[in-house]
């Protein structure tokens, strides 16, 4: 007799936020749903019922239905309600460790207020699975966790440990016949079939089926069928029980001999995963990744210093920009993969929250610098809201009365500074008649030059007008561009580098490519006819190289002639144009090459990339950042030329995803991509010489049938054409990021220079000849009742590990520091922390409560060592 198999069956719905229909349009839908949720609990139809693990549905429905709120709590607080941890079901690959920590966290708090949350990592339907998320999951005390997509056929499981390279693990289900498995439950009645299916690949007794779907209604003959299941099951050694998957997980951890596996899972083998989503609608991914930028390393710091300084912390404000980005990094949000009406929703929410973001950082900036009372109030006041110290040129846009001028320090130092550019205004009084206005002119100048801030501080400037016939200070024309590290000039039509560290010259080495597109929304496709070009400067109409003392900027003006379409690349005719403005810039004591290209995109159906013309050789993987580590992909799947003959959903093409960085390098030398908003990348060629960084694609449906990279279904909707005119992208583009090339590959280094990439305009101008330098400048504003002073919160020193985040605490008590170590290898020495004042030291889990007390009453503290992969969030409590 063969043991009993308990069948988990687990009522659920799953509820995409929004897709091919609207969030509005879903929230009426989810209203009535509700009805029927509390109608099938009261009655006991069900005994359980799971809301899809994500809170932004309930945090939408209690707004419109407050009443209910008492309902929920009733029915979560008895365990038959599930709910959380998520706020929303996120894309893994392409959202940062600090967004996917926010949105856990709020999730996990509105959940926890309405009665505790489900400690399960759901995410039945996200586009592959980060190798992060089991220490993510630990960090919030979730040990077990569901998905669907990615988890390759090769290693022949369906239930397993998962484990981060800290040494972090949790038990997995992986529902490989999809979260819908258990419609055939109440629809059909081969229970035998059903029940044999979803034990493929695995030995366990205890099995899970998700009884649900897509705003699936709710199944009120639950009970009914699982008794006529059960009794024509009754001569086998399968019981199907009403569950929920924390019931499931306690039952499948008794399991003996369950494999462990680690790593990303993003194969296609069971499932399509939707490589080519990395690309789709760039214009969403560049606003929403700019978004948890200036949060994370901007907003969230200056609202620690503002509260620091006795101005009153708004959280509220703070959360509602979070749960605005989660909202955009729901898996279909995120991948773009949606109706252009849905998009055009997600695009406003975003630029919202974008200006909610920029707001809230002048508002601090402004109240910071109007409230410091120096003898001698300073012009400029440039802030440093993290907790290390910087040492590097800035930019600074100030407006003066005359066109030249001098900078000094605080201590009368002169500074040497570069204008970028200099435009003369007019504050005058508007008439139509411009002949009666009175002329009050002034002029906007944006200057750079080095500053020196300690951490969480500020340093200021002075102003003094001079006069002069020309600013000595002007960038002039050159020949080239050069600094400490690289030499960069154009000749024979073409770019050459020169790396000074081992003075390689690479000919062309900044190219691009523009190929077709006959994919949808989820995938790029190639084109059937497809021409591939390559594109290059030999079309320029302008080339110019300016010097200055800090900065070197080269900037190419042209165009590309390309297909206007499909057809016209099938017949290899160009009767399109696409204009463009390459702006490459050298800093001084930089080794960072700032990227910058502007583009008016009025061709369909393409994909463009940027060509990073390498020279490496002997390379057999690409390298790029995750959340909170680093990951090494082979340059080409081992299934690439026999993907269709086995069964895969997909071509596994290796378009690889990144966070902030891409990868790749050799013995002799490293080229890395700081990328500010685009995510998908891949190294071609055939020596894999090439890194080519996809910029956009323009396509115009939501799904397509039968593409060359996915000949199958249309994803999405397999019965219905839906045409998205306005993922073309036929608009205005622009892209920015930087280079880097050095002898070694350094991922920790890489992360501080994104952030130093990621932060600019931290400065407030104390003037009034320009009323418009940010929306809020028109408003009164007080200063704060007491001075703001030179006050360093905390000075983090000899820093050898990734700072991710500093803000406030969770409970107000003091701040949040947030640090890990991206690297496979153990650092023995990662810094210390220097305290202004005395402080008990606390270390936290990712949901800010605290683990344990480390040291009280201290000012400084040695960090211990780091483990690989370990993340540590320390807690620092000002003793009052």
């Amino acid at each position: 007799m063969f043991p009993l198999k308990k069948i988990h069956a687990i009522a659920h719905t799953h509820w995409d936020f929004e897709w091919y229909f609207t969030r509005q349009e879903a929230r009426v839908q989810f209203a009535f749903h509700m009805d029927e949720v509390f109608e099938a609990l009261n009655k006991n139809e069900l005994d359980y019922y799971l809301l899809d693990g994500q809170m932004s549905i309930i945090d939408d429905y209690l707004e419109t239905s407050p009443g209910k709120e008492i309902l929920i709590k009733k029915y979560v607080t008895a365990g038959r309600l599930l709910i959380g941890p998520w706020y929303t079901q996120i894309d893994e690959m392409v959202t940062s460790g600090e967004s996917i920590v926010r949105n856990i966290r709020i999730g996990s708090k509105l959940a926890d207020d309405l009665g505790g949350v489900m400690k399960v990592g759901y995410l039945p339907d996200s586009f592959g699975q980060g190798q992060d998320m089991p220490k993510i999951y630990n960090g919030f005390g979730i040990d077990s966790a569901v998905f669907w997509r990615g988890f390759p056929s090769d290693n022949d499981s369906r239930y397993f440990y998962w484990t981060s390279n800290d040494s972090s693990k949790v038990l997995v289900a992986n529902i490989k016949n999809g979260y819908y498995a258990g419609v055939d439950l109440v629809e059909n009645d081969d229970f035998l079939n059903l029940s044999e299916k979803i034990t493929t690949n695995t030995a366990s007794n205890s099995l899970a089926l998700p009884v649900g779907g897509d705003q699936r209604a709710i199944d009120h003959k639950l009970k009914d069928r699982l008794e006529v299941a059960n009794n024509i099951l009754s001569e086998s050694n399968f019981i199907i029980k009403e569950s929920t998957y924390p019931k499931f997980f306690t039952s499948l951890a008794e399991e003996p001999n369950l494999p462990t596996f680690n790593g990303e899972f993003i194969d296609p083998s069971d499932s399509k995963i939707h490589r080519g989503i990395y690309s789709s609608r760039y214009d969403l991914k560049q606003l929403y990744d700019r978004l948890e930028r200036r949060m994370t390393y901007e907003v969230e710091p200056l609202m620690a210093i503002a509260t620091h300084q006795g101005i009153p912390e708004k959280q509220g404000l703070v959360d509602n920009i979070w749960k605005t980005i989660a909202r955009g990094q729901a898996h279909d949000s995120s991948g773009g993969c949606n109706s252009d009406k849905t998009n055009q929703d997600i695009l406003h929410r975003g630029i919202s929250a974008d200006q909610l973001s920029i707001s809230l950082k002048s508002y601090l900036l402004r109240k910071l610098s109007i409230s410091i009372t120096e003898k001698n109030q300073p012009d400029l006041f440039a802030w440093n809201p993290l907790p290390v110290t910087v040492s590097e040129v800035r930019e600074f846009e100030v407006s003066t009365l005359n066109a030249h001028f001098t900078i000094s320090t605080i201590d009368g130092a002169n500074v040497p500074f570069d204008i970028i550019y200099q435009r003369k205004e007019n504050a005058a009084v508007l008439r139509r008649n411009t002949e009666e206005m009175t002329n009050d002119f002034y002029f906007i100048t944006k200057i750079s030059f080095k500053t020196t801030i300690l951490a969480t501080d500020w340093t200021g400037y002075y102003f003094q007008s001079t006069q002069s016939n020309k600013p000595a200070n002007e960038l002039q024309l050159s020949n080239d561009i050069q600094n400490d590290f690289y030499k960069i000039y154009f000749e024979n039509n073409q770019l050459t580098l020169i790396t000074k560290f081992n003075n390689n010259s690479y000919s062309n080495f900044i190219t691009f490519e523009d190929s077709g597109d006959e994919g949808d929304t989820y995938d790029y496709s190639p084109a059937f006819k497809d021409w591939i070009l390559d594109l290059n400067f030999s079309d320029t109409n302008s080339v110019t190289f300016k010097s200055g003392y800090f900065n070197q900027i080269m900037s190419i003006n042209g165009s590309w002639d390309l297909p206007m379409n499909l057809s016209e690349r099938a017949l290899k005719n160009k009767t399109g144009k696409v204009n463009y403005q390459l702006t490459l810039k050298l800093i001084q004591n930089s080794n960072i090459i700032n990227f910058n290209l502007k583009i008016d995109n009025s061709v369909f159906d393409h994909r463009m990339r940027l060509i990073l013309n390498t020279q490496l050789t002997d390379i057999d993987n690409s390298y790029a950042d995750t959340p909170f580590g680093v990951i090494t992909r082979p340059t080409e799947d081992k299934h690439l030329k026999d993907w269709n003959e086995i069964g895969y959903h997909e071509e596994p093409t290796s378009m690889r995803p990144m966070i902030h960085f891409a990868n790749s390098h050799n013995k002799k030398a490293s080229w890395s991509f700081l990328t500010l908003g685009t995510k998908d990348f891949q190294l071609i060629g055939k020596s894999f010489d090439k890194m080519a960084i996809t910029l956009f694609r323009g396509v115009g449906f939501l799904g397509r049938p039968d593409l060359m990279r996915r000949p199958s279904d249309a994803s999405g909707l397999q019965t219905k054409i839906v045409p998205t005119p306005d993922s073309q992208l036929n608009q205005e583009l622009s892209f920015e990021g930087g280079l880097v090339i050095e002898s070694k590959f350094n991922p920790i280094e890489l992360q501080n220079k994104h952030r130093q990439l990621s932060q600019n305009n931290l400065f407030y101008q104390n003037q009034i000849i320009n009323r418009f330098t940010t929306p809020l400048q028109y408003f009164m504003m007080n200063p704060t009742s007491s001075s703001v002073i030179h006050s360093q919160i905390m000075s983090v020193e000899n820093l050898e590990v990734v700072i991710s985040s500093f803000s406030i605490s969770d409970d107000k008590a003091g701040y949040e520091l947030r640090l890990y170590n991206p690297t496979d290898d153990l650092i023995e020495k990662p810094g210390r922390i220097a305290l202004e004042v005395a402080c008990n030291i606390a270390e936290l889990d990712l949901n800010g409560k605290v683990k344990k007390f480390i040291e009280s009453k201290v000012n400084t503290i040695e960090l211990s060592s780091f483990r690989p992969g370990e993340i540590r969030t320390y807690g620092i409590m000002p003793i009052k």
